[in-house]
């Protein structure tokens, strides 16, 4: 377990005590990478922030529920994807969710990301994947979460991550091959 992960499991056991400061720094801890990842989920940077704000209200109200056995970056990404997925069928509205992620605020870094394209590049190649996979390919390569991490986040096998995560970075590449040619 990661020192990081040590200090956010304390600061939870805190926050379940009543700690409001233990909250404040959990949430500045995590806010930053949340949102990211809530931007990467909708498509849409400004519906990000009402699904931040509902994902730590949701962790304020389950946070009886924690058991600190667990890593909380994992538990709280989860109940980000949860919020993201109620909102979703709230709206029924996936398709225009998905339609554009030319928005997004920034764009992660994956591995070997110079080598693979200019980050404009990496974005529309990221908009070229299905969404199960871009997700898959940035939980593990931007936020580095372990596929068996990913695999109870999203309620799937460790294997099924896996290769989620490996067919995304193929796609990804093809996808940069063809836009890399079409501006050459």
């Amino acid at each position: 377990m990661s020192e990081g992960e040590q200090e956010l499991r304390a600061l939870m056991i805190r926050y379940q005590g009543g700690s409001l400061e233990a909250f404040e720094e959990i949430y500045a801890q995590l806010a930053p990478g949340v949102r990211r990842y809530l931007s990467h989920l909708a498509g849409r940077s400004e519906i990000a922030d009402d699904l931040l704000q509902e994902t730590f209200l949701q962790m304020h109200r389950s946070r009886a529920a924690y058991n600190p056995e667990y890593a909380v970056k994992p538990w709280v990404f989860g109940l980000a994807r949860n919020v993201f997925l109620m909102n979703r069928r709230a709206a029924r509205n996936w398709a225009k969710v998905h339609e554009t992620r030319e928005d997004l605020p920034e764009f992660p870094v994956l591995p070997d990301a110079d080598r693979l394209g200019s980050k404009d590049e990496l974005r529309r190649g990221l908009a070229h994947l299905p969404p199960d996979q871009a997700e898959a390919l940035l939980l593990h390569h931007e936020w580095g979460f372990s596929f068996e991490e990913i695999a109870g986040m999203l309620g799937i096998s460790a294997a099924a991550a896996r290769a989620r995560a490996s067919r995304g970075m193929a796609e990804l590449r093809v996808a940069l091959n063809t836009i890399q040619r079409a501006r050459a």
